[in-house]
């Protein structure tokens, strides 16, 4: 049975037995459960909305912590469906690997998603 979370390791997926950032009465608090949890904003590709409240078609954002494994969080936040996944990576290497993976998407939607406005003559 797959777990619900999940850690990249050493080029591998592994099941965690537990949420590394669980709710702990932030009543679905995302960013406080990140917080409480001991991580961090780190890094981002791509913003959730841009000039104009427009949304990208995809988000992604990194979160570390130190002294604790996983040490990074990784969200991806879909425009289409509004949710957010997230994944998890021991070490600054598997965050690394994975970033040079799935920023190239990332990147993609976001220059895909402005040619289709220029074409349409929106900002």
């Amino acid at each position: 049975m797959l777990s619900n979370w999940q850690m990249y390791v050493s080029g591998r997926w592994v099941d965690l037995d537990e949420d590394p950032a669980p709710d702990n009465n932030n009543d679905g608090d995302w960013e406080g459960m990140l917080k409480a949890a001991g991580f961090s904003r780190w890094t981002s590709a791509g913003t959730s909305t841009r000039e104009g409240g427009d949304e990208l078609p995809l988000d992604l954002r990194v979160y570390n912590r130190h002294g604790a494994v996983p040490g990074f969080a990784i969200d991806l936040m879909g425009y289409d469906s509004g949710e957010t996944l997230t994944a998890y990576a021991a070490t600054l290497a598997d965050v690394m690997e994975l970033l040079a993976q799935w920023a190239p998407a990332v990147q993609a939607l976001a220059a895909t998603d402005l040619l289709t406005r220029e074409g349409k003559g929106r900002p």
